[in-house]
Order: structure tokens, then sequence, then C-alpha cells
């Protein structure tokens, strides 16, 4: 079994034994990415030198979900890591300390992957002889869809059959890039700047009339959308259904499941 497999069981084995669901392996190509360049660049931050969030890197490695990510990081001070089984009993002490003891995250991890909204999750380690480096992604993968998320001019347009959850919002985040969010403890997709409504409005931020709107089992949008410089995210939420009876610890709202994630750049 490879060790991303191998770590996405033993997460698992941790979701078990508190009450959550299982989530399947996915080789989204996130993970590995992320872990790669923080191995490369000796860094240790949710963001790109560039102060570039990884969303960002989840959509442009074409995953149309919603995702999330999580970090953990060993450094020896001398070298000490020689094989995968030396790379897998630590990698999984990470994965243990995301879960059990984040306080210092303030449970940010630990919510993270419980997090019962989540189906899939990918689990990459990149490593040399004393530092090692573990990225998790966490997938909420519920969308089947027709026609993937994508901005065609200035037109926004998704379509799609939604499996389980029942989506409620659409909005767009924006964020601007700086080399200092690298020194961040935590990372966001940006500030709330639109809501999509047919109807009504959102208070506080500009409300989007969509062309096209059906947010059910079926999941038909297209809404107009101007890119400004920096990172534009539209965000799809949802509610879960199921009742599944678990306790955050963080900021975390029980049964409310980010959908899709979509991150363009300019």
């Amino acid at each position: 079994m490879s060790l991303p497999k191998a770590l996405v069981d033993y997460l698992n084995s941790l979701r078990k034994e508190n009450g959550i669901p299982s989530v399947n392996y996915a080789n989204s190509g996130t993970s590995n990415l992320r872990a790669r360049y923080m191995l490369d660049h000796n860094l240790f931050s949710h963001y790109d030198l560039e102060g570039v969030h990884p969303g960002y890197y989840f959509t442009k490695t074409s995953n149309y979900y919603g995702g999330e990510e999580s970090i953990g990081m060993t450094f020896y001070g001398r070298p000490v890591l020689r094989d995968g089984v030396q790379v897998m009993r630590e990698a999984k002490r990470i994965l243990y300390r995301m879960v059990y003891e984040d306080e210092e995250s303030n449970w940010g991890h630990r919510d993270s992957l419980l997090d019962p909204c989540f189906n899939y999750s990918d689990i990459s380690v990149a490593w040399d002889s004393r530092r090692i480096f573990v990225v998790v992604t966490m997938i909420s993968a519920w969308v089947d869809w027709v026609m993937t998320p994508r901005l065609q001019g200035n037109v926004f347009k998704m379509r799609g059959k939604v499996r389980v959850m029942s989506p409620t919002h659409v909005l767009v985040l924006r964020d601007e890039p700086h080399p200092g969010n690298v020194s961040r403890r935590y990372y966001t997709l940006g500030e709330v700047v639109a809501g999509v409504s047919p109807q009504g409005i959102y208070q506080g931020i500009e409300t989007i009339r969509p062309t096209r709107w059906e947010l059910g089992r079926n999941l038909d949008v297209e809404f107009p959308l101007d890119l400004e410089k920096g990172l534009t995210t539209v965000l799809v939420l949802g509610r879960d259904p199921r009742g599944i009876s678990w306790s955050p610890l963080g900021q975390r709202r029980p049964g409310e499941c980010k959908l899709l994630t979509y991150t363009l750049r300019t």
C-alpha cells in the first residue's frame, strides 16, 4: 500500500474514534504539489512565497469541489530520517497531534480532519534526512458536474447534480496576495465581497443577480463576475442533512459544508 493511502487509512481510524464516517482516498495532486513546494523552499506555511493561499492550488490542479488544507512538519537537529518506515511513523504522529493536540491552532486542524462534510482526503509527505512536511487536503466531493465550474468572458457558470448535501449560498471572496502572508498561522480564502441571489439583498456586501439560478438537487447557476487584481474565489456553501453528531472545538459551524472553493488569479 502506498504511503498516502496508508495515511488516509490512519486518518479514518482517528475519525472512527470520534464517531465520524470515513473518507475515501483521492489523488488530487494538490497535497503532493504543496508538500514538495514546502520542502524545496524550506517554507512551512499555508501560503507560497508570493502570499497566495492554497485554495488557488486546489483549483489549479483541477479540483472542482470544496477543499481545505492542513499542514504539519517535524525538523530534526541531525539526520535521522532514513527510510519509509520512519517517515510513516512520524507522519502518523503528526496526524495524531493535529486531532488531539491542536490547541495552538485553535483546533482548526482537528475540526478540518474530522468534519463529516468531507468524503475524500489526499495526504502527501515530502521529506529529507532532517525535515518532514505533511499536507492534508480534505475534499467535499458531492457534485456530479455536467458543466465544471468556469469563467467564460465575465460570466461564471456551473451545472451539476448534488448528492446528499443541500446547497444554500453562493458567495464571492477576494484576497490580495502579499509575501507577508507566509508568517500567518492560519489561512483564509479572503474577504466576502458579494453574494449571489435572484431576490432579496445581502446585508453589508454586494448582491449579484444571476442569469440562471437553480440551487438544489440540480445546481445550475450563472452570474456576472468581474475579476479584480489578486485572487477571486467562488464559494458554494451547503447544509449537511444527515444529522451526524459531532462537536467542533474551534470556529466551525456543524453541518455547514463547503461544496465548492473555486479560486481564480489575475
